[in-house]
């Protein structure tokens, strides 16, 4: 079971963290040692943390853990040390450089430094004292991974365990025809908006182009939006809390900074929602036949102008950035609630149902989205 306190785990960890400390605890350091870090490689909480399953992928999720345990690391109050001597807890902080006296040091400059402080001879601490602090940094590691086997079991009870069909199915719809959709289109709107800003930055002409397609995004969010809170109310029902309150804090804040207010907005989503089948060239039309294209257009530019941040960074309170950061907030909260339940859409509990069976067992599978065409779900 992961997050096993057992003594071999412990004693196999250590050789491991030892190659880690070496490579300065950074990614793409430790990415060449991956194939040598089984054991932490392993750790619940290493995998729960890596996104992607490249060894630079996994060497920053062991290099984040490990950072993070040597952090939480606190000292026992029953056994303080020498006074004049730093505590051990201290010590393997400095020797992971997270403490203050050895943050902007190399990984061997840190190792002299806590020799020095440590108070024992070079040989002594080669040979026995820095194997002590690892073994009090693999012990924070396995406290760590125990605490996110403990929090994974929770999760799965919460949001699976006893859940009823019916709430699932629910859960199904809700992620199916409104979230992933909302995130197809704040990513568009997100990429088109960061090309244009950064063509019209190097008076390129074609900035133009890639701004009437943010625009088109930008409505298309705001139609499925609100289409969205007249189906089911303002009520983001997602696997977590904190899951749903960003949702709706990244959405009002997309919809507050974007170019335009709500009554005008409102004049864009109609036009857009007329067409059984909307598309970027029908949207145009519409505008231009209502007289709202060079006026729609207009004001996106102004806007755009009004961000004048150099390179990709944002000031904080720009409009322009505040509007791509939110939309990269609500696409990656799509996803990670999507992750908290996704597995159990497959299990034969919830593809009981024969109307629903091949949709949940095919849904979001790689490669099979379209396994049978004139079968499948419209």
């Amino acid at each position: 079971m992961a997050g096993s306190t057992s003594q071999p785990i412990l004693d196999e960890l250590v050789p491991e963290l030892a190659l880690v400390r070496e490579a300065s605890l950074e990614p793409l350091e430790v990415e060449p040692l991956v194939p040598q870090l089984h054991g932490l490689s392993g750790l619940g909480v290493v995998c729960h943390r890596t996104k992607t399953g490249t060894d630079l992928g996994i060497a920053a999720s062991i290099c984040q853990v490990v950072r993070e345990a040597t952090e939480r690391l606190s000292d026992d109050p029953d056994h303080p040390g020498p006074p004049s001597q730093l505590s051990h807890v201290a010590q393997a902080q400095m020797l992971f450089r997270v403490h203050y006296a050895t943050k902007k040091l190399t990984a061997a400059e840190a190792r002299t430094k806590t020799r020095e402080a440590s108070g024992v001879g070079d040989r002594q601490y080669r040979a026995r004292h820095e194997g002590r602090l690892l073994r009090l940094v693999v012990q924070g590691i396995l406290d760590l991974d125990r605490e996110d086997d403990l929090h994974q079991w929770g999760r799965a009870l919460e949001v699976g365990a006893e859940v009823p069909q019916s709430v699932a199915l629910y859960w199904l719809t809700l992620f199916r025809d409104h979230y992933f959709r909302m995130e197809t289109s704040a990513y568009a709107l997100q990429t088109d908006l960061m090309t244009a800003h950064g063509q019209l930055r190097n008076d390129m002409p074609s900035w133009r182009l890639y701004l009437a397609t943010a625009v088109y995004w930008n409505v298309e969010f705001s139609y499925l939006r609100h289409r969205f809170f007249r189906d089911h109310g303002p009520l983001w029902f997602a696997p977590t809390d904190e899951g749903c309150t960003k949702l709706n804090d990244a959405v009002e804040r997309i919809e507050y900074h974007d170019p335009f207010p709500d009554e005008f907005m409102a004049r864009l989503r109609r036009l857009y929602g007329a067409a059984a089948d909307p598309d970027h060239d029908d949207f145009t039309q519409r505008l231009k036949h209502a007289r709202l294209h060079k006026f729609t257009l207009d004001k996106a530019e102004t806007w755009l102008r009004r961000c004048t941040c150099k390179d990709d960074g944002h000031a904080e309170l720009c409009e322009v950035g505040l509007v791509i950061r939110n939309c990269d907030t609500f696409g990656e909260t799509v996803e990670t609630e999507f992750e908290h339940i996704q597995n159990w859409y497959r299990t034969p509990r919830f593809a009981a149902a024969p109307g629903i069976k091949d949709h949940i067992l095919n849904f979001r599978t790689p490669g099979r989205e379209r396994a049978d065409a004139e079968g499948a779900p419209s």
